[in-house]
């Protein structure tokens, strides 16, 4: 269950307990409480792969994949491909990020914009970035057009990877790295 599904359906407090408690249990976090009583995790796993487990749990993707590996639409209602290198995807509507954004095409062009302006922002390698000529156009409230500059038989897979996040996280969090005010590799 996506952390988006646990907050549709169990409310914020709850879901974010749920994720602090379980984080609590394997280990990798702490929780302390701020001025506001309002609980805040601290990563204290010294695993170079913790990063996989935050990400995994605190964003969203356009699909997911099951166990066994198969494409689960996520965030997307539905794709099409148009030809071999326009693709043509709506996203679910009505879905609300953790801050009570709603998720439209131009708020996912953030974290497509985001995403893109950095060479190297998985750990595991640029693989998993689109073209740097990707382009993503903005078709209605829910839908957006990408249009690669070749054909690119892993974009669905590349899905997986792109992290969708609100506009709040974009422009207070993101994933910059204090000391080097960059992304590269910290996702």
């Amino acid at each position: 269950m996506s952390l988006l599904s646990l907050f549709k359906k169990h409310g914020v407090k709850q879901a974010l307990s749920c994720l602090i408690l379980s984080a609590g249990i394997l280990g990798f976090t702490s929780v302390h409480a701020d001025k506001k009583n309002l609980p805040t995790v601290t990563v204290v796993d010294p695993s170079p792969v913790n990063w996989l487990w935050i990400t995994w749990n605190t964003m969203d993707e356009i699909v997911r994949v099951d166990s066994e590996g198969n494409e689960i639409l996520d965030l997307a209602e539905s794709y099409t491909w148009k030809n071999k290198t326009t693709l043509e995807m709506v996203l679910r509507p009505n879905i609300r990020f953790h801050d009570g954004e709603l998720l439209t095409a131009k708020v996912f062009r953030k974290s497509f914009d985001e995403v893109q302006r950095w060479k190297n922002p998985h750990p595991p390698g640029a693989f998993l970035n689109f073209h740097p000529k990707t382009k993503l156009e903005v078709l209605g409230k829910y839908s957006v057009r990408f249009t690669f500059p070749e054909p690119d038989a892993s974009a669905i897979m590349k899905f997986r990877g792109m992290h969708v996040g609100s506009t709040k996280f974009w422009n207070q969090l993101a994933f910059i790295d204090a000391k080097t005010k960059n992304a590269e590799g910290h996702w």
